[in-house]
């Protein structure tokens, strides 16, 4: 699929998130590029309609465009969001997800499971039709111990786990926003995701899974070409 239909997806489903906004909102966001082209809309949407609108921030990365953009930042700590917009990279027809491909699950799990509900913008591409098969999941873990949970990784689920690295201009492991390491860990799972998420959550020197299961967004906006369909 070409890059210009993917982006034009993407759009859709994030003007249809832009539509639950409302004057007075604390709103969490997620990270990645489909939040960022709804990061660009919500603040032409400020701006127009003369909105006060607060958002709650999963990365530094958001966190910067969003003072570029002119968005007013808060603290979690202070305000419970609203509504919480995110993306992710892979959609299962349970509405359980996979995120992390970024590296800020930690953060975008604790914005989207401390809002009042959290949606889901995506394109097409991102959805999958059945759980089935080998899933890799990304992992942030306490560097004092990723390799301890390598290990337990492979012998709790056969997992296979790659440390992930930064790929220019920096050598050594990625690090995330909150100086974790962070592992890709492939798996075969066809249970309960709800399930996988507490099993890998419970193994020592686990910050955080990029499974999504336990609390499920309420809506999923997914771009189709110029339009979108919308998976409640």
């Amino acid at each position: 699929m070409e890059q210009n239909q993917l982006t034009q997806e993407k759009t859709s489903a994030a003007l249809a998130a832009l539509q639950l906004v409302k004057d007075g909102m604390v709103l969490g966001l997620g990270s990645g590029s489909t939040v960022k082209i709804f990061m660009k809309l919500l603040a032409e949407k400020v701006k127009r309609e003369g909105l006060k609108v607060y958002i709650v921030s999963s990365s530094y990365d958001t966190s910067i465009l969003a003072a570029t953009l002119g968005l007013i930042e808060v603290s979690l700590n202070s305000f419970t969001p609203d509504l919480s917009i995110d993306g992710a990279d892979t959609v299962f027809p349970d509405k359980s997800l996979i995120k992390g491909g970024g590296g800020c699950l930690l953060r975008e799990k604790l914005v989207n499971y401390h809002a009042r509900e959290y949606v889901i913008i995506v394109d097409h591409t991102k959805l999958r039709a059945k759980l089935d098969g080998p899933l890799t999941v990304p992992i942030e873990v306490h560097p004092m111990s990723y390799s301890q949970v390598v290990k337990a990784l492979r012998e709790t689920f056969n997992a296979e786990s790659s440390l992930r690295v930064f790929s220019e201009k920096k050598l050594g492991p990625a690090i995330t926003d909150n100086g974790g390491f962070l592992l890709d860990a492939t798996l075969n799972w066809s249970g309960d995701m709800r399930i996988l998420e507490e099993k890998l959550k419970s193994l020592p020197g686990v910050l955080e899974t990029g499974v999504f299961a336990i609390k499920k967004p309420s809506k999923i906006f997914v771009g189709q070409g110029e339009s979108y369909t919308v998976i409640e």
